[in-house]
């Protein structure tokens, strides 16, 4: 009800006219669009938040074309933000992560349009070449299922029944399994642990690995975005959530850019903070290694004072809807963010 709500109020002020004022008021701002991946089956209703169908992603670049939107790449529209020539409207199209879904979906209809983009790429599972551990075994977890899970019959070094007919239990099951993969073991025994899990479970890993559902791109896949308008930046190595400036940061970008280093040319000077976790103290650390922008999750449109390493994002996805989503590119509810003192987007997103 609350979420209609919201969408009704945009409907009126659309029709009021106050779009096409926010678009006017706003148009010296860049509007830098977050994406994450494209779905290959129901991921996008497993996490709406993280994966988007094909026809979604190139409904809102239809959207871009129709409204007229001059998209640029990230290098060029800082350089023009900076330099005060930067065209109305501007829009820069960012992607975080590296999955395999983006090079299936995405990355075609942003080269239909001849549209550049920005590819903040995480190294890790590139390199590996395994499914994400986290979001797979939540997903594997979100699937139909009765009956106890019994652990011990994953490995013997696990202990434990839960009823995965309750959602507290199937919960707590997850949190225990991610724990237990995410100590100390290898992208391969995480991997193994997901193939019995599978197997406990009823579902075919052998399909799903084949399917590639939950994998990000491989190293020569990575290697064919440039010549297909895709940048690569960065997005740390490990993808961890570093809350506040330490070494890690510089060791994270520091095995980030020599990964992205084996595959395709530097020099990779653009971040993305993982999770959308930043703060002050993370500023020497991204100077130190010659980041020039970053950017986050927080909601909003970059002006020309915007301190680069906080840079705002539209963050879209399955579940915004197309008149939110028309808000935030207008600059209407950017706006009223600024009105109210705020960053959060009125569509929760």
């Amino acid at each position: 009800m609350k979420q209609a709500i919201k969408r009704l109020i945009l409907h009126i002020a659309r029709a009021l006219g106050l779009f096409a004022l926010a678009r006017r008021l706003t148009a010296d701002r860049l509007r830098i669009l977050g994406y994450h991946g494209g779905s290959l089956r129901d991921e996008h209703v497993f996490s709406p938040g993280t994966f988007m169908t094909r026809a979604t992603f190139a409904g809102r670049l239809q959207f871009l074309v129709d409204r007229g939107y001059p998209v640029l790449s990230l290098d060029d529209a800082l350089e023009k933000l900076e330099g005060g020539t930067l065209p109305a409207n501007a829009t820069v199209i960012t992607i975080d992560d590296g999955w395999y879904g983006t090079l299936v979906h995405m990355v075609p209809e942003l080269e239909a349009r001849g549209f550049p983009a920005t590819l903040y790429m995480s190294t890790y599972y590139m390199e590996k070449g395994t499914q994400v551990f986290n979001m797979y075994l939540a997903y594997l977890l979100s699937r139909p299922a009765e009956g106890l899970l019994d652990l011990s019959s994953l490995g013997s070094d696990l202990s434990g029944h839960y009823d995965l007919g309750t959602p507290y239990e199937r919960r707590a099951a997850l949190t225990v399994l991610r724990d237990h993969g995410e100590s100390r073991r290898t992208a391969e025994q995480r991997q193994d642990l997901l193939r019995r899990l599978s197997e406990v479970l009823g579902i075919d890993w052998q399909e799903a690995e084949a399917a590639r559902l939950f994998t990000y791109m491989t190293p020569a896949e990575v290697a064919s975005l440039p010549e297909r308008g895709i940048a690569l930046e960065l997005h740390t190595h490990r993808h961890p959530e570093i809350r506040q400036g330490s070494e890690i940061i510089t060791r994270e970008i520091e095995d980030n850019r020599a990964a992205l280093g084996r595959v395709v040319a530097g020099p990779f000077t653009h971040y993305c903070y993982p999770s959308g976790f930043h703060d002050p103290s993370h500023y020497p650390y991204l100077a130190e290694a010659g980041i020039k922008s970053a950017t986050t999750t927080d909601a909003g449109l970059v002006r020309r004072n915007s301190h680069r390493y906080v840079l705002p994002r539209i963050l879209d996805s399955q579940e915004l809807s197309l008149i939110e989503f028309e808000a935030e590119m207008c600059g209407f509810l950017d706006l009223l963010r600024g009105a109210r003192g705020g960053t959060r987007s009125l569509s929760g997103s």
